[in-house]
């Protein structure tokens, strides 16, 4: 790397006597009596702005040198809203370069000094944007292709009189957009010139003042109003790389954000093939921390993948975290943990089911930004068309069989696979057990993993961050191995890459049947059962997966205590539904449902399901935007067909198709914005089932 360690810089290799010389009052189109003028003896000023490059080996960092990069802010596109005006003056340029003191923002050039400019104004016209420069003048910006439209009001400002005589220029690369001179150069007696270009396309675009081919004498020119239009993209249906489409709105610590490259320096295109530990990746995203970069999904996509880590192109340096959210929200859906130089590739796979506008983030770890060129390789996300209005029927048809029939397993969906752990099965009857199975949707196989620590679990909370499964709590086999011991604190981590199991840190005491959920690099564990099985629990605890030797610390507490509940996470917020208070044929099933906000730490009550009901912990699920839950039970042993979808937006429940047939216990989870696969629970003749359906919404 290779940087200068100063951002502005002010060329003075003039004359002391022309760097006294104040400015002298214009009158009537030329100076006043008996004035010097400024430009004698071919004096300027010249000035420019994220240009120059450090020598090589030293530090680009030194003295807190920093390239802010913000860019221009795209329309959602979704057919609702209009095109986003962006005021260039509102947004950070690539590079620049100014004949006579450094460029005005909306303001005009006026002196050699910064901000000594006065009301940007041509024939008389104020306006409140724009830029003023004088010539020779160059400011380059980075749009990413997917702003339209360029206008601007051009002129000489009014500071100067009738003196100056300039050329605007606009380009793309070395292509010529427009030309000022095309309908003759202009001059201070002229008024403003009206200026509107198709910019489609565009990827970086130059603001370009020449002195109109005499000299640049008293040449001060305003790009009055100068502003952009633009439209950033939603993906359609299939597996889109982010790099192909318009962000909604960038910004970056260290110049512009790069598509299919590194960050490279200050300047926008010069980054190279991004590299992640030698592993090339052709499409992608390269950052420097800080950075944020927003698309808009329209709660049309289902999974977002990448391979995150810092680029080669800093060798060991640097540290980093990778980020997820979901719109405003204050709490990360997704967190990487601190990626170093060092590191290789992280592989990143999240539900974003729901997500309106998803926002990568790319933070400095806590440290410094100092070499912090972050990658986003192979970015992507899977979408799907959800029907407008959200479908109400279900198609069902069987799926393949489990090898044996199981109920109250731990369930979730995860890379297009269903994975399914422990319960209770016809092999061990009412004794945990510690298969565990992997269903393969593509081939439609179902594959035993690695039996699960302690001898199983069944009413285990479990979860996942896209890249592992987790689980805690629940009941494990006795010692006799015939039996089961109620609660347990033990939580662990799954990790289907090398199909093993982790230990990490116990929850503060033994529970069951309780729920866990995962939001913002964070553990939540709430609900379920004393070890006694007679007291209910509201208690909720935290877990940071991404802080050294963290430990489970306490957040508030459910409204109302629950067992064997149902919980999604939602744009950020954790949803509890429904759920019972005690057990067997004492327990009484509720329908209240409550939103957790991870941000200020509160829940808030939401409509209710539409009746009361349990056993819902492994299938309640996200799907296009909804809360789905299916089956479940309204009394011991009593199953329900029904499927019910929660509306955030409306606050409301609709009923779906229902099963085909009534179902408690079952493991059910959806793959994308239309697909739902049901396996495993337990049917009116309490017999453990290990078929299910796939259903497909319409």
């Amino acid at each position: 790397m290779t940087r200068r360690s100063v951002g502005t810089v002010l060329l003075t290799g003039l004359t002391l006597v022309a760097c006294a010389r104040a400015p002298q009052p214009i009158t009537e189109g030329k100076p006043s009596a008996g004035a010097v003028n400024p430009y004698a003896g071919g004096v300027s000023y010249p000035w420019r702005d994220r240009v120059d490059i450090a020598p090589a080996g030293s530090n680009p960092y030194a003295d807190g040198t920093r390239y802010p990069w913000t860019g221009p802010v795209g329309s959602a596109n979704l057919g609702r809203l209009a095109s986003t005006d962006n005021f260039l003056s509102d947004l950070d340029w690539t590079s620049a370069k100014n004949a006579w003191g450094p460029i005005e923002k909306d303001r005009s050039n006026g002196e050699q000094g910064p901000a000594d400019g006065k009301p940007l104004t041509i024939g008389g016209q104020v306006y409140a944007k724009g830029l003023g420069v004088h010539a020779g003048s160059e400011v380059q910006y980075t749009l990413g292709g997917y702003c339209t439209t360029f206008t601007a009001q051009v002129g000489i400002d009014d500071e100067v009189g009738n003196l100056g005589s300039v050329n605007f220029q606009l380009w793309n690369g070395a292509i010529k957009l427009y030309d000022s001179y095309d309908s003759g150069v202009l001059r201070g007696s002229d008024s403003a010139r009206a200026v509107s270009v198709n910019i489609s396309g565009v990827q970086t675009l130059r603001l370009v003042v020449t002195d109109g081919g005499d000299n640049i004498d008293y040449d001060h020119a305003d790009w009055g109003d100068a502003k952009v239009s633009c439209e950033s993209s939603s993906p359609p249906a299939g597996e889109t790389q982010l790099s192909d489409l318009g962000w909604q709105s960038a910004s970056n610590g260290w110049g512009p954000v790069e598509r299919n490259q590194s960050n490279g320096e200050q300047g926008a295109g010069d980054g190279k093939p991004l590299t992640i530990g030698g592993q090339v990746y052709a499409k992608g995203l390269g950052v420097h921390a800080g950075s944020v970069v927003q698309y808009t999904l329209g709660a049309n996509c289902t999974t977002f993948t990448a391979q995150v880590g810092l680029d080669d192109e800093v060798g060991n340096l640097g540290s980093v975290n990778f980020q997820l959210y979901s719109g405003n929200s204050t709490q990360p859906f997704y967190d990487s943990g601190v990626r170093r130089g060092s590191d290789s590739a992280k592989a990143v796979s999240v539900n974003v089911s729901g997500v309106q506008t998803l926002r990568l983030v790319v933070t400095d770890s806590g440290d410094n930004i100092d070499y912090d060129h972050a990658d986003w390789g192979d970015a992507k996300v899977t979408c799907g068309n959800v029907p407008s209005g959200f479908g109400t029927v279900l198609d069902y048809k069987d799926m393949t069989a489990q090898p044996y029939g199981v109920s109250e397993a731990q369930g979730v969906a995860l890379n297009n696979q269903l994975y399914v752990f422990g319960g209770f099965d016809v092999l061990k009857g009412f004794t945990p057990t510690s298969r565990a199975y992997r269903y393969d949707l593509a081939q439609n196989i179902w594959t035993m993993l690695a039996a699960m620590p302690a001898g199983g679990v069944t009413n285990a909370g479990i979860t996942t961050d896209g890249r592992f499964i987790y689980y805690a709590g629940g009941n494990t086999p006795d010692s006799s191995g015939n039996g089961q011991v109620f609660g347990s604190r033990r939580v662990y981590r799954y990790d289907p890459f090398s199909d093993s199991y982790s230990r990490l840190p116990d929850l503060p005491a033994d529970l069951g049947a309780g729920q866990l959920q995962q939001v913002g690099g964070k553990l939540h564990s709430f609900g379920g059962l004393d070890a006694t099985r007679t007291i209910d629990l509201a208690s909720h605890h935290v877990l940071s997966l991404t802080e050294a030797n963290a430990t489970w610390t306490p957040a508030a507490p459910l409204p109302q205590p629950r067992n064997n509940l149902g919980s999604a996470v939602l744009n950020g917020k954790i949803y509890a539904i429904g759920g019972q208070t005690g057990i067997d044929a004492g327990l009484v099933t509720h329908s209240s449902v409550y939103a957790y906000d991870p941000g200020t730490d509160a829940w808030s009550t939401l409509s209710s399901l539409p009746f009361g009901r349990g056993h819902i912990s492994n299938s309640t699920f996200v799907m296009a935007g909804r809360v789905v839950v299916v089956g479940g039970e309204t009394g011991h042993v009593v199953p329900v067909s029904d499927v019910s979808a929660y509306d955030p937006v409306t606050n409301s429940w609709q009923a779906l198709t229902p099963l085909p047939e009534r179902r408690a216990s079952a493991v059910a989870a959806a793959t994308d914005n239309q697909h739902i696969y049901i396996t495993s629970g337990i049917n009116p003749a309490a017999q453990f089932q290990a078929g299910g359906w796939q259903a497909s919404l319409r």
